[in-house]
């Protein structure tokens, strides 16, 4: 019987380097549809062998989606449409949140790792932190949300680099490199959930932009509490998940799990 691999629908920002509107990528060595490195979204060796379908939202870009604006919307919607076929389909911009605001029903569609928001509020009685690009776009965005009272924002726009995700180009040496990235998601988790930082006191982290679930392994150096984000319920949901560690009894167990 051959094996039956899902394929993962990704709906893109417009960014000025993406050269079509649509590609597949049915294996990891497939091109992508730019040249950002795996950890990227738009890359498809980021997917650990999954099929991907990218679908490029035009007009959809970060501050247009924040605001709302009409153009952004729909760019989401008729993306989404192209990847009807997909049995999940996620973002590479938490802010496509903004698209829940609209009341239509989407059929297949995680808008944003702060659609786990309401899981985060089951999980612990606690605040709940929110990492994301930019503090000032999220607060704009989650303002009015019915969690709003336990949500703690902090932002990466201050370090090195992680403005430049909210322009409307990041391709890979445009101001930027992994290891730079990297460093300043050290330079803040460390300082939030240090003594009097703003995540000291929270019980659960949810990632709103999608370049941070790379670093997933340095944010946990720096706390215990549970990390959610969009990239990993997608592989989850549609890769090996948690049997991708042999269950055979007689293998060696690993000595330590990602994260």
């Amino acid at each position: 019987m051959t094996e039956v691999k899902p394929q993962l629908g990704v709906i893109l920002c417009d960014l000025d380097s993406y050269p079509v509107d649509y590609v597949e990528c049915l294996t990891p060595d497939a091109p992508g549809i730019s040249d950002n490195p795996v950890g990227f979204f738009e890359n498809p060796a980021s997917w650990q062998g999954l099929p991907v379908a990218y679908a490029v939202a035009r007009g959809a870009r970060v501050e247009p989606l924040v605001n709302g604006e009409p153009e952004a919307v729909e760019a989401f919607w008729a993306a989404s449409e192209k990847l009807a076929h997909c049995p999940l389909v996620i973002t590479d911009c938490g802010f496509f949140f903004y698209a829940r605001k609209d009341m239509r029903q989407t059929a297949n569609v995680i808008t944003s790792g702060l659609d786990l928001l309401p899981v985060a509020s089951i999980m612990t009685k606690r605040d709940i932190g929110i990492l994301t690009v930019s503090e000032v776009l999220a607060a704009k965005l989650l303002g009015d949300h019915v969690l709003s009272s336990r949500i703690v924002i902090a932002g990466m726009e201050g370090e090195p680099g992680w403005a430049t995700m909210l322009t409307n180009d990041h391709a890979l040496g445009n101001g930027w490199d992994q290891p730079m990235l990297k460093e300043g998601v050290a330079s803040v988790v460390k300082r939030e959930f240090g003594p009097g930082g703003r995540f000291a006191n929270i019980g659960v982290l949810v990632l709103e932009c999608t370049l941070l679930p790379e670093f997933r392994q340095e944010i946990r150096k720096y706390t215990n509490v549970p990390i959610l984000d969009v990239a990993s319920f997608a592989l989850n949901a549609l890769g090996k998940g948690f049997d991708a560690v042999s269950a055979d009894p007689v293998a060696p167990a690993p000595a330590t799990l990602s994260q």
